[in-house]
């Protein structure tokens, strides 16, 4: 059945095969290449932005010395202002003199702590105290660098260099000189490179002071949706983005003087020094794409010696495990040895279970058919049983005796049907208690009610599948219910009794069993209390709550479980 094994030869073996394969695949080689190569290319890239940054120094140099020079020029004008105080008219021909003789200076005053001012190079008084920062320099005296786009007095964007004045430990105020944005152009415009697009200068607080392509250019060149004043907490560093143009550039910054003037380049990614940090094939390409030839290569060789025919295999036990059918396989020979000899285990195991199975569906046959035959033996002798207690009732002479026999028949007669679903079952042993359920409560009614009374029945009752253990006790349960119903159901004048009755399970396996009945005027019908007792025995082997409420008109009667699964006993296995 399982078929003629595949003959075996070493040179299937699938470790000679993947070791032939896999000399192809210059795994280790390729990843020190890769390695190598990075190490490579980062050590470039890394020279390449600090080539950048050393360019950009160099165009902050200027600057920086300009405006040193500046800080330079203003401790010189304080050192002149005892002097010059006292005689307004000199101090500002002094500071006059001095902004004519330099052409990198356009302004040049003192300004004391009050804020007007009335010595400068303008000669011309002016009020600095409401300026923006000017209450923030008082409160914390230190040389400061800084961005006017309109200067006072002379107008244009100008750098603003204020250097503090002491008498002793006391402020008397800044001289403070302006450094037009034309000079530091020129001073940022020194360095030359082809892949140089920009040099753009700004203050802490974002505002642009020069520019060597123009301050609107500069706006549109720099990185889209960036913040000015981010790029102002910085330090020295290069980065990539894109510009709101869609031009990819390089952008170095370097501060000045302490962080409060900095320097911006931006390069053109594709000219020069900066094409090292935007190529756009990287160096390592190669070694990856020997990688990757590589690995296909052994891919291929695994899936040419191993996938397909574990695939094989695979879909063989599939449809083994479906229909236990096995299929040919055509590739066999091609098999590597030890996939031949795992196929062939296989076959072999298959071939076992099959015989095994034919075994264990014959062996549940039988019992099945012993099974079915005891509970029909049993169904037949409570039919039997019950057929010797309707002759015993015929002959009982007291009405006592016979409704005693009477309860007796119709218990056994509910016992006969459970044998007899037990019988038609083919659900794996349950059964189906919502059948039963109606079954014996529409006997019950059919036994039990007079023909000349009509009672209005209304019942729900789903498909409740429960085992024996449960479905015995459950459908006596609902016999006695029923009987007991019969006993004491009534109506008022002109009105029908009636009787409601609800079986129902959830996907919780929570199981609800209620039944109500009218009640009429009172009857002299006498009670043993034996209905009431089996009840309640059989609610406590369903592991059941019963709940009755009793008005006037009407009885109900509840009972809640839980549909308990299947234990064998161990003797079953």
């Amino acid at each position: 059945m399982a078929g003629d094994a595949p003959v075996k030869r070493w040179y299937h073996s699938l470790g000679l095969r993947l070791i032939a394969m896999m000399s192809l695949a210059l795994l280790p080689i390729g990843l020190i290449a890769v390695s190598q190569t990075k190490n490579v290319s980062r050590e470039a890239r890394e020279n390449a932005e600090l080539a950048l940054l050393a360019l950009t120094e160099q165009a902050a140099l200027q600057e920086r010395l300009l405006i040193k020079r500046a800080f330079g020029a203003a401790v010189s004008l304080g050192t002149l202002l005892p002097d010059l105080l006292d005689d307004t008219a000199n101090c500002n021909e002094v500071f006059g003199r001095f902004v004519a003789a330099s052409d990198r200076v356009s302004f040049a005053g003192f300004v004391p702590v009050s804020g007007r001012m009335t010595c400068s190079s303008e000669g011309q008084p002016f009020n600095f105290s409401q300026t923006p920062g000017f209450a923030e320099a008082v409160g914390s005296p230190r040389p400061r660098v800084g961005v006017s786009p309109d200067a006072p007095l002379i107008g244009g964007s100008v750098a603003t260099v204020s250097q503090p004045v002491f008498q002793g430990s006391a402020l008397t105020g800044f001289v403070t000189v302006f450094i037009p944005n034309t000079a530091l152009g020129a001073a940022a415009g020194t360095v030359s490179q082809p892949s140089l697009i920009d040099v753009v200068t700004f203050d802490r607080s974002g505002d642009m002071l020069t520019s060597v392509a123009g301050l609107e250019q500069a706006a549109a060149r720099l990185p889209a949706d960036f913040d000015i004043n981010v790029l102002s907490r910085e330090a020295s560093g290069t980065f990539s983005q894109i510009n709101d143009a869609g031009e990819d550039l390089i952008y170095t910054i370097v501060p000045i003087e302490g962080g409060q003037i900095f320097v911006l380049g931006i390069w053109d990614g594709e000219i020069g020094v900066a094409e090292q940090i935007t190529t756009g094939l990287p160096p390592s390409i190669f070694p990856v794409l020997m990688w990757i030839i590589s690995l296909i290569v052994a891919l291929f060789a695994v899936h040419r010696l191993v996938i397909r025919h574990v695939g094989n295999i695979a879909r063989q036990m599939t449809r083994f495990a479906q229909d236990r059918t096995l299929q040919s396989d055509r590739q066999a020979v091609e098999m590597p040895t030890e996939l031949q000899s795992i196929q062939g285990s296989f076959l072999s195991m298959a071939d076992i279970i099959l015989r095994d199975e034919a075994e264990m569906e014959d062996s549940v046959r039988q019992q099945s058919v012993l099974i079915k035959e005891v509970h029909h033996r049993v169904k037949n002798n409570l039919q039997l049983i019950s057929s010797i207690l309707n002759m015993q009732i015929r002959e009982a002479e007291h009405d006592d005796t016979k409704r005693i026999l009477r309860r007796m028949q119709d218990r056994v007669l509910s016992l006969a049907t459970i044998h007899r679903d037990l019988y038609q079952t083919s659900s794996g042993g349950l059964v189906n208690v919502g059948v039963l359920v109606r079954e014996i409560v529409e006997k019950t009614l059919e036994i039990g009610i007079d023909s000349e009374v009509n009672i209005d029945l209304t019942t729900d009752i789903d498909d409740v599948m429960l085992f024996p253990d449960q479905a015995v006790p459950m459908s006596l349960l609902a016999a006695e219910a029923a009987t007991n119903a019969m006993k004491y159901v009534g109506a008022e004048t002109g009105q029908n009794p009636w009787l409601n009755l609800s079986f129902t399970c959830d996907d919780q396996q929570k199981c609800l069993f209620e039944f109500a009945n009218s009640v009429g005027k009172a009857t002299d019908v006498e009670s043993t209390g034996m209905g009431a007792k089996l009840i309640s025995a059989f609610a406590i082997q369903l592991g059941a709550e019963i709940d009755v409420d009793q008005s006037a008109d009407a009885y109900k009667m509840t009972v809640n479980f839980k549909a308990a699964a299947f234990t064998p006993e161990p003797g079953d296995y």
